[in-house]
This record gives C-alpha cells, structure tokens and sequence, in this order.
C-alpha cells in the first residue's frame, strides 16, 4: 500500500473536484483527477437509460466526462459521495465512485430502482449534511 500524504484530498473533496472539471471542461484536471487504469461501467438499467456500458483508460474517461455532468449535483450513493443526473427531483442514474489515494479508480453507473432509492444529495460544503433530493 502507498503511503497517503498529509495534504490528500478527502474522497468527497476528489469526487467534488471531478465533477467540477466535468461540468467546466476541464480537461487537464479531469485527467489528474484519473487513475491511469480507471474504468466505467453501467449496469444493465443504466445502460436502457443510455449509459455506455464500459469506458476503459483514463484518456478514454477524461473525453467522454468532459463538458458533462451538468445536471449530476453531488450525492451519497449507498453512504459514499457520488454524484447522480437527475431529472425533474428524482436521481435516475447514480454515479458510484471508487477513489483510492486521491485518485477515482472506478465510476459504476447505476439505475437499480434499490440503489435509487437510498441516494441522497449532499448539500452545502458540509459533506455529511445528508439531505433528500429536493
């Protein structure tokens, strides 16, 4: 295991980062924000809602998120910080982030009716203000 340094960003605060590269179009942060082997993967209900079904490659990743994620506010999935689109106050796909020492691993995207139901959007700079979606 690699030593974490001191002044490692906490998981929400990479997750938090990454999607604010994504929505701004940051495309150099996004790639630093990358673990070089990360992956995406939809489950099969994300996937009829037409999320790729698997994206390999931190370049690979970087292009497909970036000028996306407008409409994916920060959230819990399953006690975690993600992120998830939501259409008219209600999570549809949930994006579950893997972050390991400062860096997102994995991003699954997923629309299972039981995780939907348990994801909960996190408001203000507080990460463990555990608000329903509005």
């Amino acid at each position: 295991m690699q030593p974490v340094p001191e002044d490692a960003l906490a998981d929400w605060e990479v997750v938090d980062a990454f999607l604010a590269a994504a929505r701004g179009g940051d495309f150099g942060r996004l790639l630093r924000l990358l673990a070089w082997d990360v992956v995406v993967a939809g489950d099969a209900d994300a996937v009829v809602m037409g999320t790729p079904e698997r994206i390999t490659g931190r370049e690979e990743v970087a292009h497909f998120f970036n000028g996306a994620a407008k409409a994916a506010p920060p959230v819990f999935v399953e006690d975690r910080p993600g992120g998830a689109w939501i259409h008219r106050g209600e999570a549809r796909v949930a994006f579950d982030f893997t972050v390991v020492h400062g860096a997102v691993t994995r991003i699954d995207f997923r629309a299972q009716p039981a995780v939907l139901a348990g994801v909960g959007r996190r408001k203000g700079p507080d990460p463990v203000d555990r608000g329903a979606l509005d």
